[in-house]
């Protein structure tokens, strides 16, 4: 992960449905209120957001966000000096299933699909998600990951489980692994995101006490505009929150308890007359 992660917000094209699921694709060239009362960014500057371990060293690029008439999320593109990419990530709906995976243009061009399945309660909250394992030279990798969610009475998350279900002792990939299964348990102040504590079983015979603590600080009174990319893991934490922080610190713990601090990201955001965030310059 970059050190320095920023934030920005923005404008959207209007792109063709049958990439996008079943439902109308709609143009958004702001950011706005749909009519649950959530922004919709169209437009976000990666510089100011944070780049991700896949982007390029020093690739600085927009992301665009594509609608259905529903107000749901369907693709995000990538934009570079004016240019899209010939592959996009799309977002496809159906009941309460959610495939999300990358999509070209071009249908010479041949790329990962990198599939992630998500499964929605009635509240459209996730409750699943399922990451299937991918080939290599035609074998199996046994890495398919699955995710269980688990909400208050407030519909805040509070848990999420980390099982592989393809790994048990003698699998080819058993011994490759740093963990069996994780568990992450989620706090809160008020609103917003307080932090996360992440312990992880070692193998089948021993629970260590290993673990890892996610804490999340400064947060602005700026209105949250990502809550609708939650299906999108670059900003899902950053989508559980009424605003938005602005420092972010990881700790490690040995088995004796000793805390160590692992890295520290910041973020210097830039406001707008109304206190909101500017996303799409910087």
């Amino acid at each position: 992960m970059r050190k320095e992660l920023l934030f920005v917000v923005l404008l959207s094209l209007s792109l063709s449905s049958c990439s996008s699921g079943d439902e109308d694709v709609q143009e958004v060239t702001a950011t706005v209120n749909n009519n649950d009362g959530d922004l919709m960014p169209a437009r976000i500057l990666k510089l100011v957001v944070g780049f991700e371990d896949s982007d390029p060293v020093a690739l600085d690029y927009y992301q665009r966000f594509t609608y259905n008439s529903l107000k749901k999320l369907v693709k995000v593109d990538r934009e570079q000096s004016n240019q899209l990419s010939q592959v996009y990530l799309n977002l496809n709906y159906s009941g309460n299933t959610v495939t999300v995976e990358n999509r070209s243009y071009d249908s010479n061009v041949i790329t990962p699909k990198n599939t992630i399945v998500y499964t929605l309660n009635n509240n459209g909250k996730v409750i699943e998600k399922y990451v299937p394992s991918v080939s290599f030279n035609g074998q199996v990798t046994y890495g398919s990951r699955r995710y269980y969610y688990e909400y208050d009475g407030q519909n805040k998350l509070q848990k999420v489980i980390l099982k592989y279900p393809d790994i048990v002792p003698g699998t080819p990939s058993y011994h490759y692994l740093k963990e069996l299964e994780r568990v992450d348990l989620f706090f809160y102040e008020g609103n917003n995101l307080k932090r996360i504590v992440s312990q992880s079983a070692g193998d089948y015979n021993s629970n260590s006490n290993i673990k890892r603590e996610t804490v999340f600080s400064d947060y602005d009174m700026a209105k949250n505009p990502f809550k609708k990319l939650e299906l999108i893991e670059f900003y899902f934490y950053r989508s559980l929150s009424e605003n938005n922080y602005r420092n972010m610190k990881i700790y490690n713990y040995d088995e004796e308890g000793t805390k160590t601090l692992f890295s520290e990201q910041g973020w210097n955001f830039r406001y707008d007359h109304n206190n909101q965030l500017l996303l799409s310059d910087y």
